[in-house]
């Protein structure tokens, strides 16, 4: 496509008429200079996220860039960052940062702070509403979970479990839920696990675990997925309540999901490996699990898997991210990003135009002079090259 556009563009500075041609050159150097090469659409596999965030790092968060396999630049914060989120535009990155007991909203662009918001327990845990803006936060030092707005970090409400805050996910209607429920807000304890009605602040139920409920994901379907301190995975049906074992004997960490297959990515510190468990369903014939697993050479703290189910990223012990292309299952790259990775997420470029001064970049404002410059001499130069020219005609006419 760009070879193509290039042709048209120079194809058009030889035309015998420059009036129309020096537009389309002006045209094509601006958007060059708007849409630079590197800032294309970069999909892999199939329309993959362009990046991913890995918080923890040794500088706070660095960003892999998926197409180049590279770190592409990090993000200096402070707080021991661990859980993060993202716009689904990509604009806007969600970090808790326990250790200073707060949760910032920064320009994924820039790194720059839009808000924070200091909030107790030492916030830990992540969910996102995008359908209500809303962003619900918690900590392990703390029985409260708290909605914030995410467009300015103000409190919009708050929730108060049952014990302290291990984990927190969301249920949504059609998705999980029968049409027409509320959504609902799920908040494992050290003594259970609280489900929330997530519009009304009220609670649905309380479940009781003989072993403490840990991190909790809640895929496409009827089954939300719980750890547990005892090393085992336990599945339970969101519309009654039961649970069944999945899997024993390990040390798991935060999970994720493919969204087309229902898998669950599980890892496990214990045995040094990627549990891959198959989609269950609570009250029916459980099957083999693990499905599949990776191995790793040190223990995976974290795993994202992309929304198309192509690629994984993990993180590992010692401060390396193993990508994995997860179709071929095989290892694609590994990347060094120091520190202590605690969690990843995936998503895309952020958006060229910024809506604050904190998502400006001196390269944006640069490109943006430049286009405006631009924007000028297109609509000047030509119209000064017909007004000498009608100017000559007059004066050989008169001649």
């Amino acid at each position: 496509m760009k070879q193509h556009v290039t042709r048209f563009f120079f194809d058009n500075l030889l035309a015998q008429n420059i009036g129309v041609g020096l537009p389309c050159v002006i045209y094509g150097l601006l958007l060059c200079l708007l849409i630079p090469p590197s800032r294309l659409p970069a999909y892999a596999d199939g329309g993959a996220p362009n990046l991913a965030y890995v918080a923890g790092s040794a500088t706070g968060i660095s960003v892999i860039d998926v197409a180049q396999k590279a770190i592409s630049r990090t993000i200096t914060t402070t707080g021991d960052p661990h859980a993060l989120l993202l716009s689904p535009d990509g604009r806007y990155l969600y970090v808790t940062r326990p250790t200073v007991g707060q949760l910032a909203i920064l320009a994924a662009s820039t790194g720059n702070a839009i808000c924070t918001a200091s909030l107790p327990g030492q916030p830990q845990f992540l969910a996102l509403d995008v359908n209500t803006s809303s962003l619900y936060v918690a900590g392990k030092g703390s029985r409260r979970v708290t909605a914030l707005d995410t467009g300015n970090c103000r409190v919009k409400q708050t929730f108060l479990a049952q014990d302290m805050v291990n984990g927190v996910a969301l249920a949504y209607p059609q998705i999980n839920l029968n049409n027409g429920q509320d959504t609902q807000l799920w908040a494992t304890t050290a003594s259970g696990i609280t489900v929330f009605n997530a519009r009304t602040g009220q609670t649905i139920q309380s479940i009781s675990m003989t072993a403490e409920p840990r991190a909790v994901a809640i895929p496409p379907g009827r089954t939300a997925y719980v750890t547990t301190g005892q090393g085992t995975i336990n599945a339970i049906d969101i519309n009654n309540y039961h649970s069944m074992l999945v899997i024993a004997g390990g040390a798991y960490g935060p999970m994720d999901f493919d969204e087309s297959t229902g898998e669950v990515y599980v890892p496990d510190a214990r045995h040094d490996q990627l549990d891959v468990l198959s989609p269950v369903a609570v009250g029916y014939a459980r099957p083999h699990e693990p499905e599949r697993t990776w191995t790793f050479a040190s223990p995976p703290s974290s795993v994202a898997i992309t929304n198309d189910g192509q690629l994984g990223f993990v993180a590992l012990a010692g401060g390396q991210v193993v990508m994995l292309d997860l179709p071929g299952q095989q290892t694609i790259t590994m990347l060094h990003v120091g520190g202590s990775p605690h969690f990843i997420i995936t998503g895309l470029y952020p958006p060229l135009a910024p809506n604050s001064p904190q998502e400006a970049t001196l390269s944006g404002i640069l490109v943006t002079i430049g286009a405006y410059g631009l924007i000028a001499v297109m609509l000047i130069a030509p119209t000064g090259y017909f007004l000498y020219k009608r100017s000559a005609r007059r004066r050989k006419a008169i001649s």
